[in-house]
């Protein structure tokens, strides 16, 4: 663990607001074992109430210290105090990180490099390698006017003033509020079509998923113009592919829809977008808020709906003569350590985590819970999966190169029935 935390000097980079030149300083400090914190417990690792009593305590900590470069903690639950200095089967590894050090692709790298450390090989340290301060700093040299009339062209015509017509429970607020999670499951053989539709078209997850969120959000409020905020690697240049750091940059992906055209239509749409924004992805989210807020009194613009794809690696083999794998642990959707309440700053997200290698995809919507009622998520749940179907099942007999996507359907079973019978009595 100490050697992945001294090689990268974002673990004892401090932040400090500096009033005279009003911006955030940097400042790289010594490796020592300050720099993080670490803490060992023993208990039953059966105790599950324990243990899912110490992570949620974890999550909810406060070891940070931004002031010192203090962003990251490990908390390691192990059952035999005489095996303190290997890991054992079963035993439990907490890392806590602060999100100004670190993204999703950092944690694969922080893993990747765990693994390497825990088999007692020897990290690389190139003193001339690109290191996070280095492109923090070459960020701020950036030529933004580009990239800014970019922006500003794809929402020139916007106006910022509207809001979906999503079907809420209780009045909009603009504010962070608390939320839930609700997570919801697909056929096996609907994810097996999902997966050769991806290949045949050669898409990846998120554009493929992102074509099909546009679609239900349409069919759920009927609104065509359509904004959706999602989260970008940001690591346009190969040589950031190996730097743990804050790289992620909220995108928001405008799509105006043409409920006339097919499915594969829109696909072609949202491919085209999402290489135009690739290449545009730096541009700082702030300044598209501020370039927002000329136009509408919208404290918080954007943050209706969102959309994230998580590809998952949930396994690294530490030990493969001892069985010792290291699992990772999804709390949204783990039967023993579920989590229920969290805060979010968008009113309703789309969560789907693929595992390629295993062909499985998960969901879960997050959502405010000031705003929807469970039971209006667990509808929203089963309105996508039933778009899911139309799309791609085996069943459907959907043409997704030549039919209108005004037809597709969010009607679920017991409504069908309904309208039928309506139909049927009016006849």
């Amino acid at each position: 663990m100490k050697n992945v935390i001294n090689k990268h000097e974002i673990f004892r980079t401090s932040l400090d607001y500096d009033l005279t030149e009003h911006c955030v300083q940097q400042t790289i400090h010594q490796a020592n074992d300050d720099n993080y914190s670490f803490q060992l417990t023993y208990l039953d690792v059966n105790d599950f109430s324990k243990v899912n009593e110490i992570i949620y305590k974890e999550q909810i900590s406060k070891c940070f210290d931004l002031n010192k470069g203090k962003i990251f903690g490990c908390h390691l639950l192990k059952e035999n105090e005489n095996d303190k200095n290997r890991l054992k089967k079963n035993d439990y590894v907490l890392l806590i990180f602060h999100h100004s050090g670190i993204d999703e692709y950092s944690k694969f790298l922080f893993l990747k490099e765990l693994k390497f450390s825990y088999e007692n090989k020897k990290l690389n340290s190139d003193e001339n390698q690109l290191k996070f301060i280095d492109y923090s700093y070459y960020e701020r040299q950036l030529d933004l006017n580009k990239s800014e009339n970019f922006w500003e062209n794809l929402f020139s015509d916007y106006n910022f003033k509207q809001k979906l017509n999503l079907p809420y429970d209780n009045k909009t607020f603009n504010s962070i509020s608390t939320g839930s999670f609700y997570s919801f499951e697909i056929d096996k053989s609907l994810i097996r079509q999902i997966f050769r539709y991806k290949q045949k078209k050669n898409l990846n997850f998120f554009r493929l998923f992102l074509s099909t969120f546009y679609c239900y959000l349409f069919k759920l409020t009927q609104d065509t113009d359509i904004c959706i905020t999602g989260i970008t690697p940001n690591r346009y240049q190969n040589q950031l592919n190996h730097i743990i750091g804050p790289f992620e940059n909220f995108i928001i992906y405008r799509l105006k829809i043409d409920p006339n055209k097919s499915f594969f239509h829109l696909i072609t749409q949202v491919d085209q977008l999402c290489s135009n924004i690739k290449q545009n992805s730096f541009y700082p989210y702030q300044k598209l808020i501020t370039y927002a807020r000329k136009f509408s009194s919208i404290q918080y613009p954007f943050s209706q709906v969102a959309l994230r794809v998580f590809i998952d690696d949930d396994q690294w083999i530490l030990d493969i003569d001892n069985n010792l794998i290291l699992n990772k642990i999804d709390l949204t959707n783990h039967q023993l350590f579920k989590r229920d309440n969290k805060l979010t700053p968008i009113e309703l997200t789309l969560n789907i985590i693929c595992n390629i290698d295993k062909q499985i995809i998960q969901f879960y919507f997050d959502y405010s819970n000031k705003l929807f009622k469970q039971e209006t998520i667990q509808i929203f749940a089963q309105r996508f999966q039933k778009i899911l179907k139309h799309l791609f099942d085996v069943s459907s007999n959907f043409d997704l190169e030549e039919e209108p996507i005004y037809k597709l359907s969010i009607i679920l079973s017991d409504e069908e029935r309904i309208i039928h019978k309506l139909n049927t009595n009016n006849d």
